[in-house]
């Protein structure tokens, strides 16, 4: 399938799928959903299917329902709050003698944004004021209404209506009602080039006829730009009033200022097609955020800092305790503008090299977020959005599962000898094979071993570079998670919590074998669902502590940070031994020793590389049910030794093979090697 999407620009079309597909999707696969491929989106959460699925052409949408399930016309509920947030930024012009003469939109701490052909000049621009909350309260009367007087002495730009037809202005004392110029935010500016695509949905908040504001939802679309580079085309309902009215995209980021109905400013589209007459004609955001640029560079210092608000917002007052860095992810994407954060989440909209976003959001308060370029390096992790686990979806259908593809070499899911996956679990309904036994989750799958309760081994795809970060506080953290048991599989093959309840002194943590953080990444939804599905029982072992909370966290991130794994994408494979004197506690023997694996792919031979490495919880165990238990502590009884592949194969009884071909422990040194003191010393 190929020309499927109305966006004829390439490389817009590509930056656009990887701001709306937020992670979800690589850079390489994002170039295949372009050139037609659009198989790859199944597994996208919905909210991103249907985002995508808004850019393909009419004809087409037939067939899209076929690979992606039904389109709808839902958006999430935070759609509301957002453009609630949003409207409060606009306000109604008038002028000195109380004449309504359109609308215009706060574009930072100071500056006030509408059309030339509502504000001309510096004259007509002093006997001007503004009304915020001109608009009906939810009981359909009139909402008191905060007035403030322009002051373009402080600051005046303007564009010709025939050119960019905009001024930007300075706003002055309140001369009515009680409420602050702060408490009414602000929406910040972007020259991106991934705000729009032909097909788009977008919002316009306005007062049409000049009369109470109102907003402008849903089957309104992009259909081009104009050929001069500065117009965008949408169809949407507008009236005279409507003039210096913010046009939003879905994620509630300025795309253009609405300025004129059909072609005023330009007489064809980009594709050479003339402008239709049923169309709206707004003036495109980056163009003047572009022109701002030049005319900032001649300003006098002082009136400069006032324009470099609007430009790169201030930093907050009280910044929010999340730092997002978005990594360039997109080849070609060079612009470094200032992009605002959605009104209900702190995300980058826009894929920048090393773009960071700190601070409020715009809307909600006087604090904008702050936009810079930094230093740091990329896969830095994204915003805090997973500090709660929540009850996975209970619609198993969706999970993909571990995917082999997932390194640009192939890694199978371990073999299960016959012996052995006769004591493998299976859900309920399903004939026993290697495939029914593996269950699939968000980004990981993983095989329980019903006679111990516990995982045979675990599996997950790991992407450092899109990785979202989880604020977790040592301490009481582990006594305050819910897990949840697999409905999938029978009670008693899997744990529960009985066997952590009350414990005097407390001796095991529920133990992840797939951590939390490793599968939460792309998108925040499909980050959120992926750390969710960490907390089934299936995925739990009873674990010392130092385990849990240090041990295994250590090796995951070594491998992200330092072993120059190609675009910082890993294989982790984990797992327990099975041993016969593994101690029992509560009904459960409680494994003495723990194996992992991590699969890497060379940056400089671009060959797969596997280092394998073992925990050993004896004295800890030893300790734990010795007769002093009551003073136990679990510090620095756990040590880890490197060991081969092959050695793990023989104490699990798994098969991993190519793997055995690309162990970076050197022969024959296994059975020597002492225990690990720092990664450093393991063989990689």
């Amino acid at each position: 399938m190929s020309n499927v999407f109305m966006e004829p620009d390439h490389g817009r079309l590509v930056r656009r799928v990887a701001a709306i597909t937020a992670g979800d999707l690589t850079s390489t696969q994002i170039n295949k959903v372009v050139d037609g491929d659009l198989d790859l989106l199944k597994g996208l959460p919905q909210s991103g299917k249907d985002k995508v699925a808004a850019l393909v052409k009419p004809q087409m949408r037939g067939e899209l329902r076929k690979i992606i399930g039904p389109t709808t016309d839902f958006v999430p509920i935070y759609y509301v709050e957002m453009a609630r947030l949003s409207a409060r930024a606009v306000a109604r012009v008038i002028d000195g003698q109380r004449r309504p003469l359109g609308t215009g939109v706060m574009v930072s701490p100071r500056l006030f944004m509408t059309n030339n052909h509502v504000i001309a000049d510096v004259q007509s621009a002093a006997s001007t004021s503004i009304q915020f909350n001109y608009q009906l309260d939810i009981d359909d009367v009139p909402a008191a209404v905060t007035e403030f007087r322009l002051d373009p002495a402080t600051f005046f730009w303007t564009s010709d209506e025939n050119e960019l037809d905009v001024s930007l202005i300075a706003v002055g004392p309140r001369t009515a009602g009680s409420a602050n110029l702060p408490d009414f935010g602000w929406s910040a500016m972007s020259s991106a080039g991934d705000k729009h695509a032909e097909g788009d949905h977008v919002t316009i908040i306005e007062h049409p006829d000049a009369d109470y504001k109102q907003i402008a939802l849903r089957e309104n679309r992009v259909i081009g730009r104009g050929k001069k580079g500065v117009t965008l085309y949408y169809a949407a309902d507008t009236l005279h009033g409507s003039s210096g009215s913010p046009v939003f995209n879905d994620q509630f980021v300025l795309v253009a200022l609405h300025h004129a109905g059909g072609g005023h400013n330009d007489t064809e589209l980009e594709t050479g097609q003339p402008v239709p007459d049923d169309c709206n004609e707004g003036i495109r955001i980056s163009a003047i955020v572009d022109a701002l640029r030049v005319h900032h560079d001649q300003l006098p210092a002082g009136v400069r800092d006032l324009l470099a608000e609007a430009l790169n917002p201030p930093a907050a007052t009280t910044p929010l305790e999340a730092t997002a860095t978005v990594p360039g992810q997109v080849s070609g994407v060079g612009e470094t503008s200032v992009v605002g954060a959605s009104p209900s989440v702190v995300t980058a909209d826009l894929f920048l090299p090393r773009l960071t976003i700190t601070g409020n959001v715009p809307g909600l308060n006087s604090s904008a977020p702050v936009v810079s370029i930094t230093d740091e390096a990329p896969g830095a992790v994204q915003p805090s959005i997973l500090e709660r686990n929540d009850a996975p979806n209970p619609d198993y259908s969706n999970r993909s599962g571990y995917d082999p593809e997932f390194l640009s070499k192939a890694v199978a899911v371990p073999s299960i000898p016959a012996k052995l996956l006769a004591q493998c679990a299976v859900p309920k309904g399903l004939r026993r094979s290697t495939a029914n036994a593996v269950l699939r989750y968000h980004h990981f799958s993983l095989v329980i071993r019903a006679d111990r309760r516990m995982p045979l081994f675990t599996i997950v795809n790991i992407d450092g570079r899109r990785l979202r970060k989880i604020n977790r506080t040592t301490g009481e953290v582990e006594a305050v998670e819910t897990w949840y048991v697999d409905p999938r599989l029978r009670p008693e093959q899997q744990l529960d919590q009985d066997v952590f309840e009350r414990q005097r002194p407390r001796l095991f943590d529920r133990g992840h074998m797939v951590r939390r953080l490793d599968p939460a990444w792309g998108s925040p939804v499909a980050a959120k669902q992926a750390a969710d599905d960490t907390f089934h029982f299936a995925n739990c072992c009873p674990q010392i502590s130092a385990f849990n909370q240090h041990l295994w966290a250590r090796i995951e991130n070594y491998a992200l940070d330092n072993a120059g794994a190609e675009k910082r994408q890993i294989t982790v494979i984990t797992g327990p031994v099975f041993g016969s004197n593994d101690p029992l506690y509560r009904g459960v023997n409680v494994p003495r020793q723990f194996w992992k694996i991590v699969v890497r792919v060379s940056a400089e031979d671009g060959d797969l590389r596997a280092t394998a490495f073992l925990a050993d919880q004896n004295a800890a165990l030893d300790a734990a049910f010795g007769s002093d238990a009551e003073s136990f502590t679990d510090i620095d009884k756990v040590v880890m030794f490197q060991k081969s592949v092959a050695d793990i194969e023989r104490l699990s009884g798994l098969s991993f093979g190519a793997l055995r071909d690309h162990d970076t422990m050197t022969v024959g040194l296994e059975a020597v090697a002492p225990p690990l003191v720092s990664l450093d010393e393991a063989g990689w």
